[in-house]
This record gives C-alpha cells, sequence and structure tokens, in this order.
C-alpha cells in the first residue's frame, strides 16, 4: 500500500505540540506506573537485606566482611530510589531545551503513525525540513526521525489522564498526545483505539 493510500484511510490526522509542563506530567505518570513499583520493591529488599547485616553485625562485630555488605546493600537502595528521579530531570531537561517541536499523528484501522514535523530554531520559531538549506549536509542526513507507527495489537496500550493520553508500544515506549487542540469527536476517535 502506498503512502498515499494509507493517508486516505486516517480516521484522523492532527497536527500538535507538546507543551513542556504535558511531558513532564505524562513523563511523570508513566514512571508511576511502570518504574516506581520496581523501584520501590528493590529499594525495599536492599533495605532488608542491609538491616539483616546489622543484625548479623551486632551479634559477630569482628566480621567486617558484614560491614561491606551494609554499605553495598545501601548504596543499591539509594541508586534504586534516586536513578528514576535522575533520569526524569535529565530528560525533562532535555526536553526543555528542545522546545516544542510539531508532531503529526495519523489514526488509520490497524495502526497509529506518529512524526515529527518541525523543530524550533534557536529563536523558538518553527523551523520546517522543507525551509531549512540541505545543500551543504550529506545525503544520508535526515534532519526529521523516521514516522513511528505503533501497530494497534496486544502490544498496544492507551492510558488517558485528564490532560493527555499515553500511547503505549509495549511497557517501555510510549507517546504523548495532549488533549489540548483536540475536539470532542477527535477525542472519542483516540479512544476508539483501545478495544
Amino acid at each position: 500500500m502506498t503512502e498515499s493510500n494509507m493517508e486516505e484511510n486516517y480516521k484522523l490526522e492532527k497536527v500538535y505540540k507538546v507543551p513542556h509542563e504535558t511531558f513532564k506530567e505524562a513523563y511523570k505518570a508513566f514512571q508511576k506506573k511502570y518504574v516506581y513499583p520496581k523501584s520501590i520493591i528493590f529499594t525495599i529488599l536492599f533495605l532488608i537485606l542491609a538491616a539483616d547485616f546489622v543484625y548479623a553485625a551486632v551479634k559477630a562485630p569482628d566480621n567486617k566482611l558484614v560491614y561491606l555488605l551494609i554499605m553495598v546493600c545501601i548504596a543499591f537502595a539509594f541508586r534504586e530510589w534516586y536513578n528514576p528521579r535522575r533520569l526524569f530531570l535529565n530528560i525533562s531537561e532535555t526536553m526543555k531545551a528542545l522546545g516544542e517541536p510539531e508532531y503529526k499523528m495519523g489514526i488509520a484501522d490497524d495502526h497509529i503513525d506518529i512524526s515529527t514535523v518541525s523543530l524550533p530554531d534557536e529563536d523558538g520559531e518553527e523551523n520546517d525540513e522543507e525551509d531549512t538549506d540541505l545543500t551543504d549536509l550529506p545525503d544520508e542526513f535526515d534532519p526529521m526521525p523516521e514516522k513511528t507507527v505503533v501497530k494497534l495489537d496486544d502490544s498496544y496500550g492507551l492510558l488517558e489522564y485528564e490532560k493527555f493520553f499515553l500511547i503505549m508500544e509495549g511497557k517501555k515506549m510510549f507517546y504523548i498526545l495532549p488533549k489540548e487542540g483536540f475536539s470532542e469527536k477527535e477525542l472519542e476517535i483516540v479512544r476508539g483505539t483501545k478495544q
């Protein structure tokens, strides 16, 4: 099927932006659902192990290995607690520096296409692919990432929140679709992708 035929089969095509505050809220929601539960379990396990080694150190204060194991368990517990927060801050700052790119989403019967339409330039203005002078760049350089195709199959998930949807591809990849700028009919088409 050619791309023009696929475009004719779209139930919905929409160009949108993801404001930075919406991105932060959506990424936090993703972490609460898929990252924090595992992180909390491992943090608690490492702290229980540390407490067990503290008990062993009280019973046998001459055993130097126990003190090392206590420190290792505390370090692992801290790492499990801290890494998701550090990742959130890093990704949040990166997205803030990127600005608010324009994305295009198309919903077909069996998939959703998501692509970047334009990136803001350093002045905050939109910078279309067509406006960029690509004559000095190598032929293999493509300023816009390839279109992402999310199949509407068993690995697809859709989580709805007050201001946005999280379009899930498995439990590791997600795409943010803000509700702002969408009509109620368009929102119903998005909701209809999850059956």
